[in-house]
């Protein structure tokens, strides 16, 4: 039997350092305490993942790849949560409430004891530990340890995943879910170091809703917000996922476009114009509602990230000059230049 003090060192070791920030460390230090915690030969830990159920083991011989966890074990994690207490066995490979897939690799069935692992807005998932058939069962005790370890696993992943949301909230724009502009100038600058470094080109699109003032004067600006959360959607579905979309104002979005050059980036500003203009917003027809956008690129046009900026902006006024529902590029703004000298 484990004393109280070994107990108490455990969770003191485990508590007193700074909480892992990354979840595969939190789950890895959860098992590599379970296991001498309760003197088990195996441990697991199933949890939801990205929407499925994944199981994770350590054994005194070492730690297992995480592989997808048996689909009985979803049944047994919501078990153990509506019986609000753990699950002792004496021998997990006659206990006619286990399938095999919920016993531990390499640790022959035997005595082992399941504690429910509360997740706040998740699926549950539970804590498990196994000792080989013939050694002596899991006490109340045992359980108990095993309790406090489920609850400091799960208190930890419920508060890296609010890091995580106060993370997102901080660099997304409320309204649109696309990045804010705060955002938009830390990323400029990094994609901007990394194509000079590595002698890429990059393009960068400056957008805007032509005729959003009338639409908001018809139908209320809560209809105007709708379409703008609407028309952010569209435009993530025609670029790529290393692209970058970001509010830009109240009507502006701004495109960053890695490894892409003057050419590329007019295809994607012609998709996205042909796209919008296509497309049938609420309380308006298709072609009610239309994009001007203007395109400049590093380092043809621009080194720096406001420079960059200015020359798309100018390319975007001229497109609104030019009767809206236009893509041109910075190109054009110097072509014109040229013509009226």
């Amino acid at each position: 039997m484990v004393s109280r003090e070994r107990v108490l060192d455990a969770l003191l070791e485990l508590t007193a350092g700074p909480m892992p920030t990354i979840r595969d460390d939190l789950l890895r230090e959860a098992l590599h305490t379970a296991l001498p915690l309760v003197q088990a030969e195996g441990v697991t830990l199933v949890t939801v993942h990205h929407g499925r159920l994944e199981q994770r083991t350590r054994t005194v011989r070492g730690e297992l790849e995480a592989r997808p966890a048996s689909r009985h074990g979803r049944e047994l994690a919501r078990v153990l949560l509506q019986r609000n207490r753990p699950l002792r066995v004496a021998d997990a490979a006659l206990d006619p409430r286990l399938e095999v897939e919920d016993g531990c690799p390499e640790v022959e069935a035997g005595p082992a004891v399941f504690v429910p692992l509360r997740c706040r807005e998740h699926a549950p998932g539970y804590l498990a530990a196994f000792r080989r058939r013939g050694a002596a069962p899991f006490t109340p005790a045992d359980a108990r340890q095993l309790v406090l370890l489920a609850a400091w696993t799960a208190l930890a992943l419920e508060n890296m995943r609010l890091a995580s949301n106060v993370e997102k909230l901080a660099v997304t724009d409320d309204l649109t879910q696309v990045y804010n502009y705060r955002f938009l100038k830390t990323a400029l600058r990094r994609e901007l170091r990394r194509a000079a470094r590595f002698e890429q080109e990059l393009a960068l699109i400056m957008l805007d809703v032509d005729n959003l003032k009338s639409y908001n004067d018809r139908n209320g600006h809560l209809r105007g917000s709708e379409l703008l959360r609407e028309l952010a959607a569209l435009m993530m579905g025609q670029v790529r996922s290393f692209d970058l979309i970001a509010k830009y104002g109240g009507d502006e979005f701004t495109l960053i476009l890695p490894q892409t050059g003057l050419e590329g980036a007019m295809v994607v500003a012609e998709r996205m114009r042909r796209t919008v203009a296509e497309h049938a917003f609420a309380l308006c027809e298709a072609g009610g509602i239309t994009i001007s956008l203007g395109a400049a690129t590093f380092p043809r046009d621009a080194e720096e990230g406001l420079s960059l900026i200015r020359c798309a902006d100018q390319a975007l006024y001229l497109a609104k000059q030019r009767g809206r529902n236009l893509a041109l590029s910075y190109r054009d703004v110097a072509e014109r230049a040229g013509a009226l000298r």
